[in-house]
């Protein structure tokens, strides 16, 4: 299974999903970047290594759960046909002509996001068992996650989007806060797990989630971890210091393997990884629902608050300011006030 969710903002929509999946075969690798053990759930195995976000085509892009296979139908399907359409509704009711009818056993969900150049946006849900439903979306999650947590998203974003938050770093704050989800519980038992990384389409373009550097720490800084992620190409290349290695996650109908991820491709992407130039920088702590975000103005200018620098074999030099190193450290306070169960701390630099 999976985890997805699209939601509407002002002029925008957007979409987040984690990157695991469930499948019959043993894991390639051990953990996922976060240190999350590749277990075996309920006779199956779960691993870090599916993108679930696809662009289609000017200004839409989807998000799926289920079937992985009978997903890719589906999306090469609405790839295809969506420049000979009239919008990504009738797409969807072409396809599901088409296609029908579904194997009841292989239950696939698209999320479908859209925008246009004058402004409007819409937010589509299809099922192979029921198809589009007709209902007027601005926020849907699909996928397997507990009740807790399927209920805590939709809390954060109706504070969010109620307030005055950037449509640019909205998709930051929202990732950073699912991502803690799997560190503090053990999202791979429900098959959920991995990179949760995000999309968004404005004004008919398409744009991914910023280059991010995402620190795991305890308040000690006995441990600390530097999880990079950055959009190439529409396929997500990581970095991580504890599994010291480089993956690439995509997905087949809008990153064709002969395109992209050649060595000299690769070794570019390292490059971007190894900089330490991410527009966003996310500090989660291990122990106690802290996050922090700083949003950084201009890369290539010495920041305030952090310096890193890749020293190979999985180790790093990372310099943290006094003001954000008492930061970090301030513990979570439980108010007792109906506020959300974590702190959420935003700095620029």
């Amino acid at each position: 299974m999976t985890y997805c969710a699209g939601w509407k903002y002002k002029d925008a929509v957007f979409l987040i999903a984690d990157t695991a999946v469930t499948k019959a075969t043993e894991p390639v690798t051990k953990h996922s970047s976060f240190g999350q053990l590749h277990a075996e759930v309920r006779g199956e195995h779960v691993e870090e290594a599916l993108l679930k976000l696809v662009p289609l085509g000017a200004g839409v892009v989807a998000a799926f759960a289920g079937d992985v296979q009978l997903a890719t139908s589906c999306l090469d399907f609405l790839r295809d046909i969506l420049p000979k359409e009239r919008d990504a509704t009738s797409a969807l009711r072409t396809m599901t002509m088409s296609l029908a009818p579904f194997p009841p056993g292989r239950l696939v969900e698209l999320l479908i996001a859209t925008s246009s150049s004058d402004g409007q946006s819409e937010l589509l849900h299809w099922t192979s068992a029921h198809g589009l439903n007709t209902t007027t979306f601005d926020y849907c999650q699909i996928g397997s996650l507990t009740s807790y947590h399927a209920a805590l998203t939709p809390d954060l974003l109706s504070r969010l989007v109620t307030g005055s938050l950037d449509t640019e770093r909205m998709l930051s704050v929202v990732t950073a806060v699912v991502q803690s989800y799997g560190v503090h519980d053990d999202l791979i038992s429900m098959n959920v797990g991995g990179l949760i990384f995000g999309i968004r389409t404005r004004l008919g373009t398409v744009s991914w989630h910023q280059d991010v550097n995402v620190v795991l720490y305890d308040p000690s800084f006995d441990f600390r971890a530097v999880i990079s992620a950055i959009a190439r190409d529409n396929a997500i290349v990581l970095s991580s210091s504890i599994t010291n290695d480089t993956r690439v996650l995509g997905h087949s109908t809008s990153t064709p393997r002969s395109e992209v991820w050649t060595q000299d491709w690769v070794n570019g992407a390292r490059t971007a990884l190894d900089s330490g130039k991410a527009r966003v920088w996310v500090f989660i702590s291990a122990t106690g629902k802290v996050i922090t975000l700083i949003f950084r103005a201009n890369v290539d200018v010495e920041s305030r608050y952090v310096r890193f620098e890749n020293l190979g074999d999985g180790k790093f030099d990372l310099a943290i300011s006094g003001e954000l190193m008492a930061l970090l450290r301030q513990p979570l306070i439980d108010r007792n006030d109906g506020s959300l169960p974590f702190r959420l701390n935003v700095r620029n630099d």
